[in-house]
């Protein structure tokens, strides 16, 4: 079965490259391709301050800072950080410096690999868990301060939500001006537990609630909140 072009192209290359491809700018359209992947990464990533191959190392790579963990699994992070820089190295840096020899064919085929990065960077799951603790948060952007890293904790710690609904407690935690990364970036830190258990049954409550997810402080997020309690 013959497959279009079109079907084989992330919608971002589509828009910005396929364009350029048929009006036979095949050098800007593969430098583009890699443009738009770099920005997909530092988008995904909330980071702004590494560009090319030293963009992927940071970001998939091991050391401190946001990661990008691939759906592939932990073993296969690795392997992807080797495809991905070798990406980066080899098309975007010659597209982007040469690009002489970048006739249609080879265009088509950086468009598709390019497509094919979109779609595991899509995949991939954001990681707070190398970052550097709660001043790594705030160095970071992710907290204005270490005071508001405090408040979540405190807001969160035996916060409970019967069936695991979620709209009243979403409606409160926006309200208190928290967002989902800072959730995630606690609980990544290990200073946050979220348990789903059954509730005690008590035959003077008619009450026909099955689960209550709970979300408990762990013992380095009780210490972590009180430590910051006193942070003016």
């Amino acid at each position: 079965m013959k497959e279009s072009i079109e079907g084989l192209l992330h919608p971002r290359i589509l828009k910005h490259c396929l364009p350029r491809y048929r009006d036979g700018y095949y050098k800007d359209a593969a430098a583009e391709a890699m443009t738009q992947v770099e920005r997909a990464i530092k988008e995904k990533a909330g980071v702004t301050d590494k560009f090319g191959v030293n963009l992927v190392t940071s970001v998939f790579g091991k050391g401190a800072g946001i990661k990008l963990r691939v759906p592939l699994g932990a073993h296969m992070q690795e392997a992807a950080q080797r495809f991905l820089e070798g990406a980066f190295s080899y098309y975007r840096n010659y597209a982007h410096h040469e690009g002489e020899q970048i006739d249609h064919r080879l265009c088509l085929r950086v468009m598709i690999i390019a497509s094919d990065i979109f779609d595991l960077v899509g995949a991939a799951a954001l990681s707070f868990e190398n970052i550097g603790g709660v001043q790594g948060l705030v160095s970071k952007g992710i907290f204005p301060s270490v005071k508001s890293v405090g408040e979540l904790l405190g807001f969160l710690d035996g916060n409970v939500l019967p069936d695991e609904v979620c709209d009243g407690f979403h409606e409160d935690f926006y309200e208190k001006g928290f967002n989902d990364k800072q959730l995630q970036a606690v609980v990544d830190l290990g200073l946050v537990e979220y348990r789903v258990e059954e509730p005690v049954f008590d035959p003077r409550m008619a009450d026909d609630t099955e689960t209550l997810g709970i979300f408990i402080l762990t013992a380095l997020g009780k210490s972590t909140r009180d430590d910051l309690a006193s942070v003016a």
